[in-house]
């Protein structure tokens, strides 16, 4: 791990600086405006994932990680589409065809091959996790304490295994989501935004599929331990849709919405964060029964 040291430094260093301007010098270049289901009451730059992004970027670049190409042009593809909707909008088909894409582009790049029934599920499966995130933006604190306690969880599976590439990685996501989290904490200063949002979300799929095929883990320890987001966002859409509501659009019907309108925000997300270290010991604790 020594030789990230230097990755970590400087893209810590750079997410906090683009942060600072950002908030500071370019506060009205991409603002949510809340409207009558947002949980915020006054416009928020939606531009914390770009500095999170160029971070991490920044990091990977002059760290000793070396996955697949394919897998570095999925993001700059996903990046590239999900900036231009949080400055104009883009069409949700349109989205959603690049995010179909990004993660076709992880699989077929996986280390070992799949059979052919394993393609649809596994993308259909990536396009659904970069959704979550970018559903689950916008609501103070959840969405930066996921991918810390999320990404530290696969971070140790992969120092358990002495997979120093993979967790390097890892942490170069903890450090960045902090230094985010700093600033979405309740009252959020700044969200992900799409360009954040959907990037993390593809970042946990590929991390999740690349260590259950380096044998990190079994596809069934990532599942647990991101069960906070997609369980409650799974439900919820399914419910939406089930009810012919145009499910894609901004709404208060999530579990943690609901809770936090009830309890308030802050208390709502310490909530969801005693949830989400469950379910991390939960995944390392049926990890260790399986290997014994």
């Amino acid at each position: 791990m020594s030789a990230w040291w230097l990755p970590l430094l400087v893209g810590g260093a750079l997410s906090y600086g683009v942060t600072l301007v950002l908030l500071l010098r370019m506060r009205n270049l991409a603002l949510d405006v809340p409207n009558h289901r947002s949980m915020h009451s006054a416009p928020i730059p939606r531009t914390g994932g770009w500095a999170l992004l160029a971070g991490c970027g920044l990091g990977i670049a002059v760290g000793p990680a070396s996955l697949p190409l394919p897998v570095y042009m999925s993001f700059v593809l996903l990046l590239a589409v999900s900036a231009m909707d949080d400055i104009r909008h883009v069409a949700a088909k349109v989205r959603l065809a690049f995010q179909l894409i990004a993660a076709l582009m992880v699989v077929l790049v996986l280390p070992v091959g799949l059979e052919w029934w394993w393609l649809p599920l596994f993308v259909l499966g990536g396009a659904w996790m970069i959704n979550l995130y970018n559903f689950m933006d916008g609501i103070d604190g959840f969405a930066g304490s996921m991918t810390v306690i999320g990404f530290s969880s696969l971070c140790l599976a992969f120092l358990l295994v002495e997979d120093w590439e993979l967790a390097g990685v890892c942490v170069l996501f903890v450090v960045c989501a902090l230094i985010f989290l700093r600033f979405n904490w309740p009252p959020a200063q700044i969200f992900l935004g799409d360009a954040g949002s959907t990037c993390i979300g593809l970042a946990a799929f590929t991390l999740s599929l690349f260590g259950w095929q380096r044998g990190a883990f079994e596809l069934w320890f990532p599942i647990i331990v991101f069960s906070p987001f997609w369980v409650d966002a799974s439900i919820t859409l399914l419910r939406r849709m089930a009810s012919g509501q145009r499910w894609w659009e901004a709404h208060r019907e999530h579990f943690y919405q609901r809770l936090a309108i009830r309890i308030g925000v802050a208390k709502a997300l310490y909530l969801q964060l005693i949830l989400m270290i469950a379910a991390s010991v939960l995944a390392f604790t049926f990890s260790a029964f399986a290997a014994t």
